[in-house]
């Protein structure tokens, strides 16, 4: 009888460690569930981010704008400037 008591006093000794093991578990999973949201987030909003850079990129990639020149007319002999839509060949 007394071995019994005995087991059973061990048992709820193990019963007590598995039990605050499982609340330990339970926050360990809370802690990551929280950091893939996070992670989630933050990934969305970088794509979002990238997104806009490519849109961007794409605009600046154009041959075609607006621009200021300035010149001298040799016929004329005079300086001139002014503003028009320039198509770059090149860039440097």
């Amino acid at each position: 009888m007394e071995m019994m008591e005995s087991q059973a006093a061990e048992l709820r000794v193990i019963r007590r460690y598995v039990t605050s093991q499982d609340v330990a578990l339970d926050a360990i999973n809370a802690e990551i569930a929280a950091l893939e949201a996070a992670q989630a987030k933050e990934r969305a909003a970088w794509e979002s981010r990238v997104e806009n850079l490519q849109r961007s990129n794409k605009k600046l990639m154009s041959p075609w704008s607006i621009g200021a020149f300035a010149g001298y007319d040799a016929i004329h002999r005079e300086a001139c400037v002014g503003v028009g839509l320039v198509y770059s060949f090149w860039r440097f």
